[in-house]
């Protein structure tokens, strides 16, 4: 690696696990290519079609219960230690709020410690409208910070407005499962590389933007983060599904310097094209745990 930190981003390497729990979770790692080869494990409840199908098949979900969500996956803990045998990184997805996905999490991250691996939580909130599960989800994630290695934070209440488009509901929580997939993914493949000299802080929103060029990508990306941060917080990942040249790197790496006083590490695919420019902008977690 360069001291101005690029990084060519890795083949899959098979150590990682991605693991969708509840009805969000599952729909978000829905979207993931089975051309990847990343290999996913699905956890719900009652018969969603699920690697591991909680509770029997009249059972539609935990009604929002988290402590509903977190026995059933309790009693199905041996199963799910089993399905995470020999992985020694999990990346676990799922929509905060309700009962089987961040009830699951907490068991999952107790696999996770028992085996020795490392665990990334990728869990979206709801809109603000939703003021009960919104206030659960807050609940929530604060816990999932603290018993993860890395978190990373999507508020689906950011989405609608995103470049100035107005969404409905519907197509804002769509946007967040793609957008979701597309940070697994980015995930996935810096875990079989450096992982902790790439992601160095404990907690992370993404911001997104698609251009045939990754300077104008990067910089509108920078005002579109999904989740309250402070930009100059900490190091900012840039990530890249094609090449960036050199002078793209430089001027991409200068340009948020100049913003945040800090540089950026950045890591990009190896195919040409369009460019699918994803940040990674640290957020502390110590605002979000008082």
């Amino acid at each position: 690696m360069s001291d101005q930190g690029w990084i060519l981003m890795n083949d899959f390497a098979g150590r990682t696990v991605v693991i969708g729990s509840g009805g969000a979770g599952c729909n978000t790692v829905s979207r993931i290519p089975k051309t990847s080869g990343i290999p996913v494990i699905t956890i719900n409840t009652g018969n969603h079609d699920s690697v591991i199908s909680m509770a029997d098949s009249n059972v539609d979900g935990c009604r929002g219960d988290h402590d509903l969500g977190w026995a059933l996956a309790l009693d199905y803990k041996d199963e799910i230690a089993e399905a995470l045998a020999g992985y020694s990184n999990i990346i676990v997805t799922a929509g905060l709020g309700g009962g089987t996905g961040s009830g699951t999490i907490p068991v999952v991250g107790e696999c996770a410690k028992e085996s020795g691996a490392r665990m990334i939580s990728v869990v979206s909130v709801p809109m603000p409208f939703e003021t009960v599960r919104r206030e659960t989800a807050m609940r929530q994630m604060r816990k999932i910070i603290q018993m993860s290695d890395r978190t990373v934070l999507f508020d689906i209440g950011k989405i609608p407005s995103r470049g100035g488009d107005v969404l409905r509901m519907n197509a804002a929580v769509s946007s967040a499962d793609e957008l979701m997939k597309e940070a697994i993914i980015r995930i996935y493949s810096m875990l079989e590389g450096p992982f902790f000299s790439t992601l160095s802080e404990k907690v992370y929103t993404i911001a997104y933007q698609s251009s045939y060029d990754p300077v104008r990508a990067a910089g509108r990306a920078m005002d579109e983060y999904l989740f309250d941060a402070d930009p100059g917080y900490g190091k900012i990942a840039v990530t890249s599904d094609s090449k960036i040249s050199r002078t793209d790197s430089e001027e991409i790496s200068g340009n948020i310097s100049n913003r945040t006083g800090i540089m950026p590490e950045i890591a990009y695919g190896e195919h040409d094209g369009n460019h699918g420019i994803m940040l990674f902008i640290p957020i502390s977690y110590r605002s979000l745990l008082s």
